[in-house]
């Protein structure tokens, strides 16, 4: 038998040895392994390290330099753009680590915005379109003594001075009425949380006329449409703001449709989210069972 001429072995290596030197099959090695790394990196994460996870979009970018550019009417720099991010992802950690440590829990102020948060939320996953001009009268008609001026009102307010607190007067009154929330009394003790003024802090069957000549028309009108038996506001008065209880009103005389079509259509749309508020609280409470000592009311 003939035998093949022994260069031909020698030839697989030296084959080998051209392609490993081609620049074509480096470029396509390396074009694998960055389509290998990008698809990698395009994984969500998962596991253990997931919620350790934060990630800033393009959009994110374009978030905060829009709100520097509104600020400062240009566009950030590089190293402002950066101290932006980083100020980002600062109070992303800052945040998530408050979580952790349950101070969301801990902090009533802070549940109850978050608790206020929640029910915006529940209010508004189930709007509605508006109501035909025919079903807003006829839904007016069942309920015009809501729209009734008030002859008269005794009501009790906490005045928050916009000098005294540096123009911060609206949002310390919200955080005021936040921790008055669930009381019942409009004489409860609310020491420390308003300003001294020369305002009466009570009025006893006052008339709109009245309470506008004193306090100021947006507060006259606010008796009308507050809801009585709570602290409610802030309400703009003279050189500040005030929360509202309304103790008790006396109801003039019901106003015409036509008079009074747009708080209806408020109030209509203020009673569906209402509804939708509560939808959404009954299938979410659905999801818990709550366990009460034998002697709180309302157990088993």
């Amino acid at each position: 038998m003939r035998r093949a001429p022994l260069a031909a072995s020698g030839s697989t290596p030296s084959l080998l040895a051209r392609l490993l030197r081609e620049p074509l099959l480096h470029f396509l090695v390396l074009g694998l392994a960055l389509f290998v790394l990008a698809d990698w990196r395009a994984r969500p994460a998962s596991g253990p390290d997931a919620a350790r996870r934060i990630e800033l979009s393009a959009d994110d970018l374009r978030q905060l330099s829009g709100l520097w550019r509104s600020q400062w009417n240009r566009d950030p720099g590089p190293e402002e753009l950066a101290r932006l991010v980083d100020d980002q992802v600062r109070e992303e950690v800052a945040f998530r680590e408050a979580l952790a440590a349950g101070l969301d829990r801990q902090d009533i102020l802070v549940r109850r915005r978050l608790v206020e948060r929640m029910n915006s939320l529940w209010a508004s996953a189930g709007e509605a379109g508006e109501p035909t001009e025919a079903a807003l009268r006829d839904w007016y008609a069942a309920r015009a003594g809501q729209f009734a001026p008030p002859r008269e009102a005794t009501f009790a307010t906490l005045y928050f001075s916009d000098r005294l607190r540096g123009g911060k007067a609206k949002e310390e009154a919200i955080l005021a009425r936040d921790a008055l929330a669930g009381k019942s009394d409009g004489q409860a003790d609310v020491q420390g949380l308003g300003d001294v003024t020369e305002l009466p802090p009570r009025a006893e069957a006052m008339s709109p006329d009245e309470a506008a000549g004193l306090y100021g028309p947006e507060l006259a009108e606010a008796l009308g449409r507050l809801p009585a038996g709570s602290w409610q506001g802030p309400v703009a008065v003279v050189g500040g703001y005030a929360l509202v209880f309304i103790e008790a009103r006396v109801p003039g005389e019901p106003l015409p449709f036509e008079a009074v079509r747009e708080q209806a259509l408020d109030a209509w749309r203020r009673e569906r989210r209402e509804e939708s508020r509560q939808r959404a609280y009954a299938a979410a409470r659905a999801r818990y069972a709550v366990a009460l000592p034998d002697t709180a009311p309302g157990a088993p």
